[in-house]
C-alpha cells in the first residue's frame, strides 16, 4: 500500500490518495500526473507526505527498489528478448531464468523490433516477476495501444498484479474498463476533483471523460460540456469549459473564485460547488 498525504509539487495542488489494490487516476495525461510519477519513484523534490507499506512500513529510499514502471510508450531498443530481460536481471536480481520468462509470457526469442505490440507490452511486464515488486506504476500505455489489443493487455497486467501480490496505480484518459479499479482518482489540472469507489462518476470533468452528457437535478436535464482546454488558474480548474455553473448566476461566481472543498455525495468526494446543495 502507498499512503500519499497532502502532496505538492510544481505540478500537484495538495494530493491525497491511497494505492491499495489496483487503484485508478483518470484524467487526460499530462505533466501532472507525470510530477506525481516522479514523486513516488523519489527523481523530484515535493511537499507532503509519501509512505510505502508491505506488511509494515518501507523506508521511502528503499522503496524504489520494489518500484515497477510500465512506461506510457513501449519504445523498442536495439537488443533482442533474451537481453532486455537480462538486463532487468541485472537492475532487480534473482535467479530467474530468461528462457522461462519468455515461456511465460508467451514472447519470441527475437529481436524486440520485430516482436507484435502485444509481445513487446509482455516484455515490459516481464519486470514484475523479476527482483521483489509490491509497487506497480503504470503510465498511460492503453491510450497508444491498439484498440484490439487494450483489454488483453490491461487482463494480463492485472493478472501478473495479482500472481505477485501487488498494489497497482493504472493512470488512464479514458473512463474505459474502470470496473477493474477499487478506487478511482479523478486529478485535472493538478488538483484532486473526485474520489470514487467505481460505481458512478459525478464531477463535470468526469462526466465529460464518459463522453456523455450530465444529467442532473430531479428533471434530469441534460447539459453538454464544452471542449476541454487547459484548467484555470483559479477557482474550479474546470470553470472556463463548465455548462453547468452557467445554471445559476450566484453558482457561476463562486465556482469562478473560489475553489470547491470536497463534497460527499453518493459516496463519492467530489470537489463542485453544483453539489453543495446536496450535502
Amino acid at each position: 500500500m502507498i499512503v500519499i498525504n497532502n502532496l505538492y509539487t510544481d505540478q500537484l495542488k495538495g494530493i491525497s490518495l491511497i494505492v491499495d489494490g489496483v487503484t485508478c487516476v483518470l484524467g487526460d495525461w499530462g505533466e501532472d500526473k507525470k510530477s506525481l510519477i516522479s514523486s513516488l519513484l523519489g527523481k523530484s523534490k515535493y511537499v507532503g507526505e509519501i509512505k510505502f507499506y508491505k506488511d509494515k512500513e518501507i523506508d521511502k529510499n528503499q522503496a524504489k527498489n520494489f518500484i515497477r514502471v510500465i512506461p506510457r510508450e513501449l519504445e523498442k531498443p536495439k537488443i533482442d528478448s533474451i537481453t532486455f530481460i537480462k538486463v532487468l536481471l541485472k537492475n532487480y536480481g534473482g535467479n530467474v531464468n530468461p528462457e522461462s520468462i519468455l515461456s511465460i509470457l508467451n514472447i519470441r526469442n527475437d529481436k524486440i523490433s520485430n516482436l507484435s505490440e502485444y509481445e513487446v507490452f509482455n516484455l515490459y511486464l516481464s519486470s514484475l516477476l523479476i527482483g521483489k515488486a509490491y509497487f506497480v506504476i503504470a503510465e498511460d500505455f492503453l491510450e497508444l495501444m491498439e484498440e484490439q489489443l487494450k483489454y488483453k493487455a490491461l487482463k494480463n497486467l492485472i493478472k501478473i498484479v495479482s500472481i505477485i501480490n501487488g498494489d497497482l496505480l493504472l493512470f488512464s484518459s479514458s473512463t474505459k474498463n474502470l470496473e477493474v479499479c477499487k478506487r478511482i482518482y479523478v486529478i485535472y489540472g493538478g488538483k484532486l476533483i473526485e474520489e470514487s469507489y467505481g460505481k458512478e462518476l459525478l464531477h463535470p470533468y468526469s462526466l465529460t471523460l464518459l463522453n456523455s452528457k450530465i444529467t442532473i437535478g430531479n428533471k434530469k436535464e441534460k447539459i453538454p460540456v464544452r471542449e476541454i482546454g487547459s484548467p484555470s488558474d483559479h477557482g474550479c480548474p474546470f470553470h472556463d469549459y463548465c455548462d453547468l455553473m452557467q445554471k445559476e448566476k450566484p453558482l457561476s461566481i463562486k465556482c469562478r473564485l473560489q475553489d470547491p472543498p470536497m463534497f460527499i455525495v453518493k459516496g463519492n468526494r467530489v470537489s463542485c460547488w453544483y453539489y453543495e446543495k446536496y450535502v
